[in-house]
């Protein structure tokens, strides 16, 4: 760890490290978002790994979907079956397109990133130029395509 920190921050002398815990880049998904009453969304219902922020944005658009829905409950215009289109339609993004991009952020064009290679400019300096492609590329990380093809789960 000394090495690690004297590496961004190069001092003479040791830091004073109270405590170390390594994070191990992991990525899961509940078996299911809904038991009940209890709901699952954001981190609690899928953890992904921190490169490209998409636990964050996917717990946003959970938070979204599952808004919608209650709203809908609380004012007569859904029943409790809304809950169970929103962990079918946000069970699906999670594991379709959110573990995917994440994966993406991780490993670009499918290799193992060299160290210390900022994966973000090689993956996006082609798209310079090209404003449909860039358009494609927001739309995908951003995870807001996902939404047209959540909202096509009944």
């Amino acid at each position: 760890m000394q090495a690690r920190l004297k590496r961004f921050l190069p001092f003479n002398r040791d830091f004073d490290i109270k405590g170390c815990n390594l994070y191990a880049v992991h990525q899961r998904v509940a078996k299911q978002f809904r038991a009940g009453r209890a709901i699952l969304a954001g981190d609690a219902a899928h953890v992904n790994s921190p490169i490209g922020g998409m636990g964050l944005n996917s717990g946003v658009h959970d938070a979204f979907n599952l808004a919608d829905k209650l709203a809908r409950i609380l004012h007569n215009q859904a029943d409790e079956q809304e809950l169970d289109r929103y962990e079918r339609q946000r069970r699906h993004i999670a594991v379709k397109h959110t573990q995917a991009q994440t994966i993406r952020n991780k490993t670009p064009a499918g290799r193992a990133r060299p160290s210390r290679a900022p994966a973000q400019p090689r993956r996006t300096a082609p798209l310079g130029g090209k404003p449909e492609l860039a358009r494609k590329f927001l739309l995908r990380t951003s995870l807001i395509e996902s939404l047209r093809e959540a909202e096509q789960i009944p």
